[in-house]
């Protein structure tokens, strides 16, 4: 019986796992970014929120307690008749005041952080309605209804409206965008060198600059990571090397009598083992130089920017002029080619093609980033099932041409899918849908 609860949860799972993902940036400037942000910002806002939720409301309270502690002795001494009878005093404690009789306050209260902290305060020192504003920028004024008028006292507002509060928040917003600047900065020169070192290693790798002119940069383990890619560059370049000569001194001994072997059997009269021999021997010349194709590559030969269409046409028109090839062209686009090695890779296809088939179609078309060429045939094609082992060498789908087939070592395909992997592209095999043979599919980055 299945688990349906088990395999729910690995669904939620993974579902949260592929959300995760996507919200999570890609690229690595945007994780440092992140990760030196988050942090600055929560330091920030727990400091804001300290300093004013804790520090600067006690000292708002504070001060508020003092001015209305004076404010509350200057209504309890006006509401004493020998102090009513001074009119020519408008002032008390430095602290100027204006009765006016049979007037009633307003009910609106202006909204602002200190203020509300004197209104709150004057609330409980005194009993009667009180109502505090801000006039302008340098005065607040307080009015206290009385029975008989209101009360209005006028304060400083530099008493108790500090401005320096917003500069201490600016400044520290400042602060921060500079310091993250300056991470900025810092963070891309060193992903500046990570991405060097990617570059050079994926050039390295396609074979697109074999004399990389790299210089390790950036932190110490870049720097170790770049100079671990330059040892292993050099062991691989000393191991190609020699490789290619292993190979080359042996196509050259092998080839040596080989050479002795025509020229001896060039001497003898024509007969049928004489023919037989002579073709022995071009066959083995073939496979000598196709083992030495397939170890040397084309790795010393530069990338160049064409139009494809206009290469295989001019291609086609120069190899296979006495071929009919029907050549479809729906869109076309630039594409970077070694030129010899792509022509290699047209030759192999179509000489395959011709050689099972009567009739050949080339189809061209593109999508946003890749171009795509087709190939087919009208040949017999070939199973399913070898379809992709025929691309590994020395692979061969058809062991009964291996007497009549001279030439055909298993590498032709081998070689074709090195060259197009090269080209940081793609080749699969299918079925032909208008010929009924062999489609040869392959796919090219634009440039």
């Amino acid at each position: 019986m299945l688990n349906y609860n088990g395999l729910f949860l690995s669904n939620i799972s993974a579902t949260k796992n592929k959300i995760f993902s996507k919200l999570i940036p890609q690229t690595l400037l945007v994780r440092f970014l992140l990760i030196i942000t988050i942090p600055t910002l929560i330091s920030q806002i727990i400091a804001v929120y300290l300093f004013y939720d804790r520090h600067w409301y006690n000292v708002s309270y504070y001060t508020g307690t003092i001015i209305a502690n004076e404010i509350r002795l200057l209504v309890d001494r006006f509401k004493q008749d020998d102090f009513k009878t001074q009119h020519l005093i408008k002032s008390y404690l430095n602290i100027p005041y204006n009765f006016k009789p049979g007037k009633i306050i307003a009910s609106t209260q202006y909204e602002g952080e200190e203020i509300n902290i004197l209104h709150n305060i004057l609330t409980q020192k005194i009993d009667e309605k009180n109502i505090v504003s801000l006039k302008g920028d340098n005065k607040i004024n307080v009015a206290i209804q009385l029975a008989n008028g209101s009360f209005e006292v006028e304060i400083p507002a530099k008493l108790l409206i500090n401005p320096t509060t917003y500069i201490f928040i600016l400044w520290l917003v400042f602060l921060s965008i500079l310091l993250l600047a300056v991470s900025l900065i810092f963070s891309k020169n060193q992903i500046k060198s990570i991405l060097e070192l990617a570059k050079v290693a994926d050039a390295f790798g396609r074979g697109v600059n074999p004399n990389i002119n790299y210089k390790p940069t950036g932190a110490r383990e870049i720097r170790h990571a770049g100079l671990a890619f330059l040892k292993m560059k050099e062991r691989i370049e000393k191991q190609l090397i020699k490789r290619t000569q292993m190979l080359a001194m042996i196509s050259h001994d092998l080839r040596t009598p080989l050479t002795r072997m025509k020229l001896q059997l060039a001497l003898m009269d024509s007969s049928e083992h004489i023919i037989d021999l002579k073709k022995d021997i071009e066959s083995m010349n073939q496979m000598i130089s196709s083992y030495l194709d397939f170890a040397r590559g084309e790795g010393g030969e530069d990338f160049l920017v064409v139009d494809i269409a206009v290469w295989l046409r001019n291609f086609l028109a120069s190899q296979y002029s006495y071929q009919h090839i029907e050549l479809n062209i729906k869109k076309t686009a630039m594409v970077n080619i070694k030129p010899f090695a792509f022509q290699r890779v047209i030759v192999n296809l179509l000489n395959n093609a011709f050689k099972y088939g009567t009739q050949v179609k080339i189809v061209i078309q593109s999508d946003k980033s890749k171009i795509l060429i087709s190939i087919e045939d009208n040949g017999e094609g070939i199973k399913e099932e070898d379809m992709i082992n025929v691309f590994k060498p020395f692979y061969r789908s058809d062991e009964a041409r291996s007497l009549s087939d001279y030439g055909n070592v298993g590498l032709g395909l081998a070689i074709t899918k090195e060259i197009i992997s090269d080209h940081n592209g793609n080749i699969n095999l299918a079925k032909s849908a208008d010929l009924g043979g062999l489609a040869v599919l392959i796919s090219l980055p634009k440039a």
